[in-house]
Formats: structure tokens, C-alpha cells, sequence
């Protein structure tokens, strides 16, 4: 247990720290700290399968060292097409959205490889890694909805973003393909069957989340409207008297300068 907190817990908490020093700070030495601490912190995470290959939580490690590579090609072809467009921000040349269009296709035939082929994350015990059921259908999932509600958003809120959005569409619709292949095609490790379950059950945690997320916001709001319904109406003041008004107009006249 020690070990795993150390070799493990530790730089799994080291990553986000290091994300946050490395945006949050302004000089540019904390900015390399913060990256300095965010690649030890992940190193060592990839590392575990090696230096705590008895403990359970190095199985996460193990699977980051699969899906780090395609899930970095997947989202940065995502962010490269919806930012290359009409964008008054961070906007990309328009050869951009073709290489996104190509990371975005690399990372996709990765994960089928990862899936159908021979490069499914398995563990030295034969089995497959149990996370890795967890997270590819969450991420299928999460990347058509994030596709789709940005191609949307694009539509109702963008300026001159029909070309962005049509992408953003056909990349959802892509996605959907894939999830609906996984549900009817056995892989190497996983039936179909299996598959199907673990999607439902990603669905019902990203519904969740989602209500979760509603509920808590009608909360918040709950709380400031009856606060605020509780205060007290402000009180009227006084309309100034003549000496005060005659004293007000003293100042203004000094500093515009301006004659009494």
C-alpha cells in the first residue's frame, strides 16, 4: 500500500498539480515547474506496471500507456477543426482542419486497432484491463455528445460557422458508427454482448452525471434566490439639503475650474 501511494497516488495527483502551476502562474519559471512536476508526475504513472506491478492501481497505468497516444490524436484533430474556422480567438490557418481531419482519423483506426486487432490492453496475466472497458465506451460516448453539442453550438451562436459545424457532425456521426460496429461485431478480447452491456452502463453514468450536474446548479440558484429574497428592501435616503447641495457644487465647480 505504501508503495503504491508513493509510486502511484502520488504522481496521479502530481499531474493535475503540475497542469494548474503550469497555467495558473504567470512567470515563465513556474510555468516550467509546472511542467517539470506534470511530466515526472506522468512518467511515473506510466511507469507503475514496473515499480508496483503487484498493486491493482497499476493496471490504470498500464492502460494510460495504451490510449495516451490515440486520445492525444483524437481531441487535438478535434480542437485543430473547430478552430479553424471564423473564430476571433486562437484561430488555426484552414490546412489546419485537414490535419485535424487526419489526426482525428489516425487516432479513430488506432482505437479500432486497439479493439479488433491485435493492440488491446492486456495485462501479463492474459486477462484484458478492466479499465479499459470502462473508459472506451465513456470516451465513444463523450466525444460523439462533445461533436455534436460543439457542431450546435457553432450553428446558434457562431458567426459564419456552417463549414465548422458540417465537420463537427460528420466527426459525431463517425463516432456513432464506431460505437454502433463495437455493438455488433465481436473483437479479439470482447464480444459484442459485452461490449453492449458496458456502453448501457456508460450511458446510465453520463446521464448521471448530467442530471447531477442539473440538479446541482438548480441548487445553487435555489440558495442565492432565497437569500437574496431574505434581505431586508433597502431604505430610502434623504434628498440632500441646501448646504450640502451648495457644498457639492463648490467641488465640482474647483476641479472643472470653471466659474461659481
Amino acid at each position: 500500500m505504501l508503495q503504491a501511494a508513493s509510486l502511484f497516488w502520488l504522481p496521479l495527483a502530481l499531474i493535475p498539480v503540475g497542469l494548474w502551476i503550469s497555467q495558473s502562474k504567470k512567470s515563465t519559471e513556474s510555468s516550467r515547474n509546472g511542467k517539470i512536476i506534470l511530466i515526472i508526475g506522468l512518467v511515473l504513472v506510466l511507469a507503475s506496471p514496473w515499480t508496483v506491478p503487484e498493486s491493482p492501481s497499476s493496471d490504470l497505468g498500464h492502460l494510460f500507456g495504451f490510449i495516451i497516444g490515440p486520445s492525444i490524436l483524437v481531441l487535438f484533430g478535434l480542437y485543430m477543426v473547430a478552430y479553424s474556422g471564423n473564430v476571433p480567438v486562437g484561430r488555426l490557418s484552414s490546412g489546419d482542419k485537414y490535419l485535424g481531419f487526419l489526426f482525428f482519423v489516425i487516432g479513430m483506426v488506432w482505437f479500432s486497432f486497439m479493439h479488433w486487432g491485435d493492440l488491446t490492453p492486456v495485462l501479463d496475466s492474459g486477462e484484458i484491463n478492466r479499465f479499459w472497458l470502462i473508459f472506451f465506451p465513456n470516451f465513444l460516448i463523450s466525444l460523439s455528445c462533445l461533436s455534436l453539442s460543439a457542431g450546435i453550438a457553432m450553428l446558434v451562436l457562431g458567426d459564419n460557422r456552417t463549414a465548422e459545424s458540417k465537420n463537427l457532425f460528420f466527426m459525431s456521426g463517425l463516432t456513432l458508427i464506431f460505437i454502433i460496429s463495437a455493438m455488433n461485431i465481436d473483437s479479439s478480447e470482447t464480444t459484442s454482448n459485452e461490449f453492449r452491456k458496458y456502453v448501457w452502463l456508460s450511458i446510465a453514468d453520463l446521464v448521471g452525471i448530467l442530471l447531477g450536474s442539473v440538479l446541482a446548479i438548480i441548487s445553487f440558484a435555489l440558495v442565492i434566490y432565497s437569500y437574496e429574497k431574505s434581505l431586508p428592501k433597502p431604505e430610502s435616503i434623504l434628498p440632500p439639503t441646501e448646504n450640502e447641495l451648495q457644498h457639492s457644487a463648490k467641488i465640482i465647480s474647483l476641479n472643472l475650474g470653471g466659474d461659481e
